[in-house]
This record gives C-alpha cells, sequence and structure tokens, in this order.
C-alpha cells in the first residue's frame, strides 16, 4: 500500500513541479477517446454508452482521488490499483470544476409547473431543457434552437407553427429512469406534447397555466376536462391544436395570430419533461427531477445544499465564445459540477463570498456601502481580483392604485398629486443608488419610442402635487366628508426592515400634503389575497419581465386580466382597443408607435406611481470564467465555469478581512 501511495504522491509533485510530462500523457489519451466517440455515428446506442461508462469511470476516479488526499488511504474497488492510479493521473492533472453558488432563497421545486419563485426557477435551466433558449452573448437577445434541429418556422398568420427536435436528446439515466437504456430515454414530440399539457392540468394546479392559456387550441377545453378526468388516459387523447407528426417532428396551431408565442417555449417552466418519470409514485418528480439538461440532481437537502453533476448525455453543443481558447473545443457544460448553497441570509452568503467559498455574490444596498462606496470597488477587493459587475435588472417597481376603490377610483387628480409628492430621489438615495427612475411602464431598452417620453405628474414637486390635491377636492389633505386629514393605506408583501422603511418613506411623503398614510405589512400569502379581493388602496410591487418585448408589461393594464396580472383593476377601452390590437402585429414602427401610445395612456391616467428599475451590483472571483449578465440567463448554468489553479492560488493569499480593511 505504502508503494501505491509513495507513486501518487510522486504523481502529484511532478504535476507541482511543473513537469508536464503527465500533463501531456493524460490529457492526450483522453482527447483521443473522446474524439473517437464524437466520430460515432450521432444517437448511437454503443457510443453513447460508451462515453457514459467513462466518464463515469472519471467520476469514480475523482471520488478515489479526493479520498486518497484526505484520508492517505486508498478506498476499496474491484478494479486494479494501476488502472485507478491512471484515472487519478487525470484527476490530478484536471481537477474538478465546481461552481459554487448561493440560491438566495428557498428552493420549493424541480418541477417545472409548480416552480414559479425566481430562486426555484433560476435552477430549471441547469436540469432540464426548452425547445428554444437565448443567445448567451448576442444583444438584443435573440431567440435560438436549443432541443430543436433549426428554428420553427410559421405560416403567414403566424397562426400555425412547425418544430422539428434534434435526433440526439436523451433523459437522464437518473431516478425513475435509472437502468433504462438510451432508446427507452429518448426525447420524441409526444414527450413536448406531455409537457405542454401538464401546464394546464387544473388537477395540478400550475400557477404557469398562463403560459399557455387561450393559445394554443383546445389548451382550455383540456383545462376544463382535466378537473373530473381520472388518471392520465386524457394525455393520450391530446389536442387540437398539437399534432403530431412523427417522433420528432409536431405542429403547434393557436387560436389567434401571436407572433411572439416563441418566447413562452423559452420559459423554463415549458421544459420538456419525461412522462415515466413524472408518473412515478417512488420518486415525486418535484423532488426527484430527470430531464435533458446539462446537470443532473445529486444530491438536495433542504435549507442546505443542493449539488448538480454535469450530465454526460448531454446533447453536442460547444461555446466558442468562451473565455478560455481551450475551452471553445470542450463540449457543453464546461463545469463539472454546480455546488448550491441554500443560504438565505445575505450576511453569511456575503462572507462566504470573501472567504472564497462562493464564485459570485448579489450585492445588496446595505453592503454596497462597505463594498463599493459610490459604486467603485474597495481596494482590499480589488487586491483579491474582484470584480464589480452592474446592469439594469428587467424588472420595473411600481405603487399601484385599486382602480375598484371609491376614493382613488374616480379621482384622477388625487392619484396625480400622490405621483408628484412621491419623492423617487429619496428612494435613490435609500438604496445607495441601486434604482434607476424611469418615465414609462416599459422599460428603455425594451421599445425605443418609450425611451423619451417624459410622466405629466412625476416629479413634479410638492407645490404642483399640492395643486392638484386641491383640485382634487381634498385641499390641504382635508377630507370634506369628515373635516379630518384624509387617511390612506399602503399595502406591502412583507415585514422586514426594508418594507417598513419604504412605508415610512411614503408616509413622510404624503405627510407633506397632510395625508395620513397608514402603513399595511403582509406576509405574501396575505398580500396576494388582499390583491385578489380588492382590499387594498395603493400598494408597492414589482414586475419581471417574461420575455423581452412590450407586450409582456402593457398586459399588466387589459381589462380581461383583472382577477390576475392586471391587480390594480384598470380598465380603460381604448387602451384595451390598442393592447388587442398589437397582439397579432409583428415588430415594425407601427407597433412601436402604438406602444408609445399605450405608455402615455398608462401615465396620464396614473394608474401607477413608477419608483424606477432595480440596479444589480454583482461580485465574481477571478476565477469564474463566462459569467454574463443576462435577463433570460436560464440556460448559464453551463456555459459558466471555473479554473481550479487560479481559485487555488488566489484563495492560499486571502487573509481575513476586516470591515476596516474594506473601509480603506
Amino acid at each position: 500500500m505504502g508503494g501505491w501511495s509513495s507513486f501518487i504522491g510522486s504523481l502529484c509533485k511532478a504535476k507541482l513541479a511543473g513537469i508536464g510530462i503527465v500533463s501531456l500523457l493524460a490529457s492526450q489519451a483522453r482527447g483521443f477517446f473522446l474524439a473517437l466517440l464524437r466520430k460515432a455515428r450521432v444517437g448511437s446506442s454503443l457510443a453513447l454508452q460508451a462515453r457514459l461508462f467513462f466518464l463515469a469511470l472519471l467520476r469514480k476516479a475523482r471520488y478515489w482521488w479526493e479520498t486518497f488526499v484526505e484520508t492517505k488511504v486508498l478506498p476499496p474497488s474491484p478494479l486494479s490499483k494501476k488502472l485507478w492510479v491512471l484515472l487519478a493521473v487525470w484527476c490530478v492533472v484536471c481537477p474538478a470544476r465546481t461552481v459554487n453558488s448561493n440560491s438566495g432563497g428557498k428552493i420549493r421545486s424541480f418541477d417545472p409547473i409548480l416552480a414559479d419563485d425566481l430562486a426555484s426557477r433560476d435552477l430549471l435551466g441547469a436540469v432540464f431543457d426548452t425547445l428554444l433558449e437565448y443567445d448567451y452573448t448576442i444583444r438584443p437577445y435573440s431567440l435560438k434552437p436549443s432541443m430543436l434541429a433549426k428554428m420553427p418556422s410559421h405560416n403567414r398568420e403566424f397562426t400555425r407553427y412547425y418544430f422539428t427536435l434534434r435526433d440526439d436528446l436523451f433523459f437522464q439515466d437518473h431516478h425513475a429512469l435509472k437502468g433504462l437504456p438510451p432508446s427507452q430515454r429518448k426525447v420524441t414530440s409526444h414527450d413536448v406534447r406531455f409537457s405542454l399539457l401538464r401546464l394546464a392540468d387544473s388537477r395540478l394546479h400550475s400557477p404557469l397555466f398562463w403560459l399557455v392559456r387561450n393559445k394554443i387550441k383546445g389548451i382550455d377545453d383540456f383545462h376544463s376536462r382535466s378537473r373530473s378526468a381520472v388518471g392520465n388516459f386524457i394525455y393520450d387523447q391530446g389536442i387540437e391544436g398539437f399534432v403530431i407528426v412523427d417522433d420528432l417532428n409536431f405542429v403547434i396551431e393557436l387560436q389567434q395570430p401571436d407572433p411572439r408565442f416563441l418566447y413562452r417555449l423559452a420559459i423554463p417552466n415549458a421544459a420538456i419533461v419525461p412522462r415515466k418519470a413524472v408518473e412515478s409514485e417512488k420518486y415525486p418528480f418535484k423532488r426527484f427531477p430527470a430531464g435533458s439538461g446539462p446537470f443532473v440532481l445529486k444530491k438536495w437537502i433542504p435549507d442546505y445544499q443542493i449539488v448538480l453533476e454535469k450530465y454526460p448525455g448531454y446533447r453536442k453543443e460547444f461555446f466558442p465564445q468562451a473565455e478560455n481558447p481551450s475551452d471553445r473545443s470542450r463540449p457543453l457544460p464546461l463545469a463539472d459540477r454546480i455546488t448550491i448553497s441554500l443560504i438565505r441570509q445575505p450576511m453569511t452568503s456575503y462572507l462566504m463570498f470573501l472567504r472564497g467559498d462562493l464564485d459570485f455574490h448579489a450585492l445588496d444596498k446595505d453592503k454596497a456601502d462597505i463594498a463599493a462606496p459610490g459604486g467603485r470597488l474597495s481596494p482590499a477587493l480589488i487586491d483579491r481580483k474582484i470584480s464589480l459587475i452592474s446592469f439594469p435588472e428587467f424588472e420595473i417597481r411600481y405603487v399601484g392604485f385599486n382602480f375598484d376603490d371609491p376614493i382613488l377610483a374616480k379621482n384622477r387628480d388625487l392619484r396625480a398629486a400622490l405621483t408628484a409628492a412621491y419623492d423617487i430621489d429619496r428612494r435613490v438615495r435609500f438604496t445607495n443608488n441601486q434604482l434607476i427612475p424611469v418615465s414609462s411602464v416599459v422599460p428603455p431598452d425594451v421599445s425605443s419610442s418609450c425611451r423619451s417620453i417624459i410622466h405629466p405628474f412625476a416629479g413634479k414637486g410638492i407645490d404642483f402635487a399640492r395643486n392638484m390635491l386641491a383640485s382634487a377636492g381634498f385641499a390641504n389633505g382635508i377630507d370634506p366628508s369628515s373635516g379630518k386629514p384624509l387617511t390612506l393605506t399602503f399595502d406591502q408583501s412583507g415585514s422586514g426592515t426594508t418594507h417598513r422603511q419604504y412605508g415610512e418613506l411614503a408616509a413622510s411623503d404624503f405627510a407633506r400634503l397632510g395625508i395620513d398614510l397608514v402603513s399595511q405589512l403582509n406576509n405574501k400569502p396575505r398580500f396576494y389575497e388582499k390583491l385578489r379581493r380588492g382590499n387594498v388602496q395603493l400598494f408597492r410591487l414589482s414586475w419581471i419581465g417574461d420575455y423581452p418585448d412590450a407586450e409582456n408589461f402593457f398586459q399588466l393594464f387589459y381589462s380581461k386580466n383583472i382577477g390576475g396580472c392586471n391587480r390594480c383593476n384598470y380598465s380603460n377601452p381604448v387602451f384595451d382597443r390598442l393592447y388587442e390590437k398589437i397582439l397579432t402585429m409583428s415588430d415594425s414602427p407601427e407597433r412601436d408607435a402604438l406602444y408609445r401610445q399605450m405608455a402615455q395612456i398608462i401615465n396620464e391616467d396614473c394608474v401607477w406611481i413608477l419608483e424606477g428599475i432595480p440596479l444589480s451590483w454583482q461580485l465574481k472571483h477571478h476565477w469564474l470564467q463566462n459569467f454574463r449578465h443576462h435577463d433570460f440567463g436560464f440556460s448559464k448554468w453551463k456555459y459558466i465555469t471555473v479554473d481550479p489553479a487560479s481559485r487555488k492560488q488566489l484563495k492560499s493569499t486571502f487573509t481575513p478581512l476586516t470591515f476596516r480593511d474594506l473601509q480603506k
């Protein structure tokens, strides 16, 4: 045993000393083997099985090597020690690339049709695949085929779309699909139909039904029929709007023209799932997922950690724009493992990042003054080769008025007075400049015609607000019906410190008008129940865009969405007609002009007090590669990776940081 240990130790010393023979032999042997497999016929069962075996062997060798390094004892194995040593050489030369991240929130489900929170949705793209995805590097955002062999074609009216799947898609050999040969795990048109119909199955209560509701022919009828359905035979009956041509080709027919329908198929909640795994009683799908994405869920300890490992059967794809030139010919995903720490305390996450235990970290306003005062990174962090990336989120924060409220609904001047009195500059300072003021309900990068809009009331100052308040019938803030100050309520979706502070800011602003504002703090279920019932007056919320088109924001004001995403219960026949007109229009200057007109109507009616777009600050370590901001980067996990050698070298130089060090 001692001889083998000494031999392995010599190999390590040789590597560390810079001797390149071992590295050359190991890398060339690995490259030669994989090259042979790639030349095999695409979809070949033998080639796929061989590749899976080889990569599984490498993972075992990595485990063997890590155990030896930690314990100095060779773990038991039925294989020859010489074979293990040769494989361990590869592990020394090519250490595992592990990306360390933090979820930033509670992971509730890995079932795409149930994962409606941001933290859960963010991880879906690691395990599952969608028919389409956004190009990771191209701006403006552009769709490209993911599970498809080519971009879908469509008829002139945008009512019928034609799809062709790739021929090399296989669900992961995991959980309920463990042990099945590739031929029984191949993705087909039937899997696509099953996955989309699950969104509409009323028995599953998917909050993502809106993705297909009123879109695909027959989908709403399926939703109704599923209420009384027994078992899953209803899926075999299909619907009129989904026609299976063969295993790789299918057609989707819509109820009405929709040039933007394809955006919905790139949202991770529309991911394709295997029916056998979903229907497994032994492995509940939301806890034991099996997709066709780049990573396999290997471990999930709730409220502690999630571990994802590279799926060796992932379809053949490369990233020519990779930062490391050698990665440009490396099949995706580039990382071998992703470790997600389920930490909900920002300070804990921040300290782990400073130690190098997390590769990137979102910097909130409370730590921005220390880590990046004035938007400039602290010298102590620069010395650690940490970078600061700032970018506007695809999100609008706002204060909404309830148009069912008897005081606010029919008094535009009152809403205008409140809008003018709402001090946006105070919010910008409060967030440490992590807020960008806007004058339109549409983010500036979405519609060029909306960028130059000037809001008729926002930012007009307190004197203007007082004049509007008098015009509204509440001079000096006095309610004429009682002779006392007008009292309004302000609801928020949380009860934390930040929510309390926003309530205090709003109360201070409106106190200048003589109005009493009562801040109502709620938990999220209570908040949304009050919105649904219309038991609010003013409320603070935000909207994160689902796809890069202004229509996704204008739907929030369409009267037929009252009770849904139209939280303000706003109804305007003129706006409705314009909205219905743009739904069937493709991208054009004419449609953009209508977008501007619609945005101006919303501003004139004072439906929202526009707070702004949050500015996100991300810290990243030098060893993290291919990390780019992308508002729809659901598939980012297959691109990002790390340089293990750089990580090891830099972390060896880290010493504990004090707040004094950060403030220098």
